[in-house]
């Protein structure tokens, strides 16, 4: 087991590059990162989650930057798929072709994993299937256009586990975040099943409510990762975002989970949290885009 829970407080963010599994032996997941196309700066970030599931020696990684063009074939060969891919805000009209949506879900039903994080939720707004399949989506008033769905400042927050027994959260404590966009008023699907929340504060133009972060659900045999966090790669240098993202991934690609717990976990009330929470002093501004 390499124990190398590298962790470092630089220019106010705690990053997890040393983030390993206690068992290293078994064969490594092979995964694809669905990239190319994003309203965040994809060009940054796909490189940043290559290289968190790299380091972790869990996973074989390539990416794609042509989503569109994929067929079922192109599913075949991995254990799990992950999406840094939307077309937001143009979010209807760019379906899959019928076969391919198809081939995608018969591919999850049968066993294989689909990871998903922040505004892969809007990857395709108009597939329903696709909806229920992440369990946590961005809403559109229908008959104006506008969105229901936001986050207001950017600001450094609490995430609240609310299931401890669940393989990817077993033990967590909840934990102080980065700075990052905090989604709120998403719509949680009846096939979500909720990890995790966090108060999105009236003081930052939130909801005032606690609003889902982490979801997971089930296809057929199938697992499926939803985490809202992660809005750049500073927001994901973020010790529990990272520390999620390959527990979750693991959980997704083969349904165990040998990621650690770091022992210099940002649990709230300790020294590393009090540290994120004086990185930044946010600016309260609402703002209901994505």
């Amino acid at each position: 087991m390499k124990n190398t829970l590298c962790a470092a407080l630089a220019a106010g963010l705690l990053t997890a590059s040393g983030l390993h599994a206690a068992e290293t032996s078994a064969a490594k997941s092979r995964l694809l990162i669905l990239s190319g196309a994003n309203n965040h700066n994809w060009k940054t970030i796909t490189p940043a989650l290559k290289k968190l599931y790299e380091s972790s020696d869990l996973f074989i990684v390539e990416v794609t930057d042509n989503v569109p063009a994929l067929t079922g074939e192109d599913f075949k060969k991995y254990d799990a798929i992950v999406c840094n891919y939307t077309s937001y805000p143009k979010i209807e009209g760019h379906r899959w072709p019928a076969e391919t949506e198809k081939a995608f879900l018969d591919y999850i039903a049968a066993g294989h994993g689909f990871v998903l994080f922040h505004a892969a939720s809007t990857a395709w707004g108009d597939w329903p299937e696709f909806g229920d399949l992440i369990g946590l989506t961005w809403q559109k008033d229908k008959a104006t256009g506008k969105n229901i769905s936001g986050h207001g400042a950017q600001h450094p927050f609490a995430v609240t586990i609310t299931d401890k027994q669940h393989p990817i959260t077993a033990d967590m404590p909840d934990f102080q975040h980065v700075k990052d966009e905090l989604y709120h008023r998403q719509f949680l699907h009846a096939t979500a099943h909720v990890l995790a929340t966090t108060l999105s504060s009236k003081e930052m133009r939130g909801s005032g409510e606690q609003e889902p972060m982490v979801v997971v659900t089930e296809h057929g045999k199938g697992r499926i990762f939803h985490c809202a966090l992660g809005h750049d790669e500073k927001a994901m240098a973020g010790l529990g975002f990272q520390t999620l993202m390959l527990r979750g991934t693991e959980w997704a690609a083969t349904g165990k989970v040998t990621v650690p717990i770091p022992p210099n976990w940002p649990r709230l009330g300790s020294p590393q949290a009090e540290t994120l929470m004086r990185t930044e002093a946010p600016h309260p501004a609402q703002s209901s885009g994505h």
